[in-house]
């Protein structure tokens, strides 16, 4: 091989290497439920569901027998006064049969009680909430008419903390596995 040739091979070579080894650094996710090896399954009148890490974007959605590995946009901006993550959910595109997923996930910081209770009763009508004493809540809803499940993970902060003896909370219907 001439010295040319070596070289083309060389920088080749060198770019495909770098090109694989590029460390994918993964966004920072201001007001993010989870941490890494963290998993939570709830279970409410709609059924059971698991919400487990993947990474600081991506979350495993488990319920009925299905599994969706869904990659969730950070908010950059609070909307309802929150950060986080969230999932519109994709179109129903070619397959008009597959399930749409919404997903949410977000701490949340009130100033009183009465704005968590006010917080919890708003879309009770479609969203079965369960939550535990400390303000970990999941929601997990169906809208059967649109093919579309919601869940949605929140921490519950009461003036920047976390609550403590929140009236109404079921602790034993969520179960938070790999604590940080």
């Amino acid at each position: 091989m001439d010295g040319v040739g070596l070289t083309v091979g060389v920088l080749i070579g060198s770019m495909f290497v770098t090109g694989c080894n590029v460390a994918s650094e993964e966004p920072t996710v201001n007001g993010a439920v989870l941490f890494p090896g963290q998993s939570i399954e709830a279970s409410n009148r709609n059924g059971k569901v698991r919400i487990s890490y993947v990474t600081s974007v991506k979350r495993k959605y488990e319920w009925d027998g299905r599994v969706k590995i869904v990659k969730l946009i950070p908010r950059k901006e609070p909307f309802g006064g929150r950060l986080g993550l969230y999932q519109p959910a994709s179109s129903w595109g070619l397959n008009p049969f597959e399930i749409r997923l919404v997903a949410q996930e977000a701490a949340i910081n009130f100033d009183s009680e009465d704005q968590i209770y006010a917080f919890l009763r708003q879309s009770s009508d479609y969203m079965d909430w369960v939550y535990t004493n400390n303000g970990l809540v999941v929601g997990f809803g169906r809208t059967p008419s649109r093919k579309q499940i919601n869940i949605d993970l929140w921490q519950i902060l009461l003036r920047g903390q976390k609550p403590n003896g929140l009236i109404g909370a079921k602790s034993e219907h969520i179960v938070v596995m790999g604590q940080k």
